[in-house]
């Protein structure tokens, strides 16, 4: 009787998927700094508010506090105090809103009105056009700020002083700041004392004025605050 010897064939294929994992895992590896990026993008994106999202910031229906409310009417004139509940029961939830007008204090009862949705968004708009109002106010009192050095060339200062006189004749306030710029020559104590005197001269000239003492120092870092005479 003849015996059959076996033998294991070699572990080639087992071998396969390991080698595989290492490749895979040095790919991973290989794009990970393309998701930190990802994740920084998502982290930083600009958010972008609907306009649902902004009519949720109104008080509105169930979200009013005050168990009894006054209704103002389109006259302006305020109903007797009646039940919130009986209110909201009594509008088009559909169309309509039931918008608190004050903040009341704890006691006081809340004022209201019933508002469509077009109301509110004229409300909204009403308020972001006040808003870029004012933020356009807020930008045009900001002192416009020219920087010289102390070793200015006479052709840099002549633009920078006609630069001044242009922001002053529309009306607004300048901040001359005078400092020394790295990498760049140093001007001597004599210089320096003639620069604020041809600066202080400009000014004069143009019809404005210093409004605060000059802040700072000669040859170091010195801030002049002009504007016009009489505005």
């Amino acid at each position: 009787m003849r015996r059959s010897i076996w033998f294991p064939r070699p572990l080639v294929r087992a071998l396969r998927p390991v080698q595989h994992f290492q490749l895979a895992s040095k790919r991973c590896f290989a794009t990970t700094p393309c998701l930190a990026i990802d994740q920084r993008r998502v982290a930083g994106k600009i958010e972008i508010k609907t306009i649902d999202d902004k009519i949720a910031a109104f008080t509105l229906n169930e979200r009013i506090r005050s168990p009894k409310v006054q209704l103002k009417g389109p006259d302006g004139k305020l109903s007797e105090p009646q039940p919130l509940y009986k209110l909201l029961d009594s509008i088009d939830h559909t169309t309509q809103y039931v918008l608190q007008m004050n903040k009341p204090a704890e006691g006081e009862m809340a004022i209201v009105q019933i508002v469509t949705r077009t109301d509110l968004i004229q409300r909204i708009n009403r308020q972001e056009d006040l808003l870029k109002n004012q933020k356009r106010l807020e930008k045009e009192k900001r002192p416009k700020q020219l920087e010289l050095n102390w070793a200015i060339s006479a052709n840099d200062l002549q633009l920078k002083m006609k630069q001044m006189q242009e922001f002053l004749k529309k009306g607004k306030k300048v901040e001359l700041l005078l400092a020394n710029k790295r990498h760049q020559r140093k001007a001597s104590q004599e210089e320096a004392e003639t620069l604020l005197k041809n600066v202080r001269e400009k000014i004069e000239e143009v019809g404005a004025a210093e409004v605060v003492p000059m802040e700072g120092a000669i040859l170091r870092q010195a801030l002049l605050t002009v504007k016009m005479r009489g505005t």
